[in-house]
């Protein structure tokens, strides 16, 4: 006698048909988190508290197991707030990818055809030959640092500037110590003792943030920047008694002499700073270089042409040239990085409408470099000797 789930016909006993349950409303994008695999990188797009709050919405999260252990969070802590620990392969097979680094060749052979990618742009690691299989797998990526806000702020940029500039003066200060080999110099020093001096190239997000860190340690602060209005706001925010001045070789040449940690936040508009500048330094001075992943500020720092993790001793001073300094407190990073990607992610819930909401949100579709496998950021293009297309066409043609 037949089952509940089998039915008799000519041909005998057949399986009976039975229906499934069905979601209701439209498919929620799929979410794939890979490892960084790149150099000393350790920051992590989404927490897992960002994670909870995605899937709550009906996010599918995946993530490459092991992946959040840079930030010492365990698979554990990500599949209790909803995600799935996976393999790399299913990761880039998401309908969207997060990562921070510009992808490898490997982890874009692994990607899915017509995935929308998130990254930092970091022209200085594009490489031709991995943004030409993007390009053959029509792959849409986005630069979250490029994102901006309603009033043209560009947030991810900022925070992580913000994060670079505090951290080198952490990072400073216990390698002057003597128990990380330095010349033993508590940077605030003590009455009686001088303290030690901090010269910083730049007075944009992070040369204030690097000024605000030092200033509050009791450093001696100098801040170099053409800018009026940004020396200005140095000490507006800072303190009135931070020394800035314009980039006039003598007066920059004399800081550098008897400067203990010099930290470049920006590449000057003449160019790097030459060889002859890290020559006056001190012996056992600290050398701190923020500009990396746009060539170097200084003409002595070490570019790679993949994200790094160097610090090295030149015309015996050491420099600090890593990716991201910001790496050395990754899991705050990560945490900044988060709180702004929930509400992006968020407004892309339905797979089908990706494009159509690239072209509804000017922000968004300004941080594109690659739309449908066509790169549409000429800088990047120039560096790549690759053709460049104009992202407003292919907007007009939706």
């Amino acid at each position: 006698m037949a089952d509940d789930m089998t039915c008799k016909s000519k041909q005998g006993i057949a399986p009976q048909e039975q229906l499934l349950g069905t979601m209701t409303g439209s498919r929620h994008l799929s979410i794939g988190l890979p490892a960084e695999h790149n150099g000393g990188e350790k920051r992590f797009p989404l927490t897992p508290e960002g994670v909870a709050l995605l899937t709550k919405r009906g996010f599918r999260i995946l993530i490459e197991s092991g992946a959040g252990e840079g930030i010492k969070y365990s698979d554990l802590h990500y599949t209790e707030a909803g995600a799935e620990a996976v393999s790399a392969t299913e990761v880039f097979s998401c309908d969207v990818v997060l990562k921070i680094t510009p992808l490898n060749e490997h982890e874009a052979s692994l990607i899915r055809p017509g995935v929308l990618l998130l990254t930092l742009l970091q022209p200085q690691y594009q490489s031709a030959a991995v943004v030409r299989v993007l390009m053959q797998k029509r792959v849409t990526a986005v630069a979250i640092d490029r994102i901006s806000d309603e009033k043209g702020r560009s947030l991810f940029a900022d925070i992580l500037d913000e994060i670079d500039g505090r951290a080198a003066i952490v990072l400073a200060s216990e390698l002057l110590s003597n128990r990380s080999g330095g010349k033993g110099v508590l940077l605030g020093g003590i009455p009686g003792v001088a303290a030690a001096e901090v010269l910083i190239v730049g007075g944009g997000i992070a040369g204030r943030a690097a000024a605000r860190s030092a200033c509050g340690l009791g450093a001696l602060v100098r801040i170099f920047d053409n800018d009026y209005y940004r020396l200005k706001a140095t000490q507006q925010e800072v303190s009135p008694a931070v020394f800035t001045s314009n980039m006039h070789p003598h007066v920059l040449e004399n800081a550098m002499r008897s400067a203990d940690v010099v930290i470049g936040t920006e590449v000057p508009d003449e160019g790097r700073l030459g060889m002859n500048y890290i020559e006056m330094m001190k012996r056992g001075a600290l050398l701190f270089d923020l500009c990396m992943d746009k060539g170097g500020c200084f003409e002595t720092s070490s570019c790679s042409e993949a994200p790094c993790n160097k610090v090295y001793e030149q015309c015996g001073v050491l420099h600090y040239c890593l990716s991201s300094v910001g790496s050395a407190v990754a899991r705050t990073a990560s945490m900044a990085l988060s709180n702004l990607l929930v509400p992006v992610l968020a407004g892309l819930a339905d797979p089908a409408m990706i494009y159509g909401h690239i072209k509804s949100d000017e922000r968004l579709r300004n941080a594109v470099y690659l739309f449908g496998g066509k790169l549409t950021y000429k800088d990047l293009s120039i560096r790549l000797g690759l053709p460049c297309y104009d992202m407003n066409l292919f907007m007009s043609m939706f």
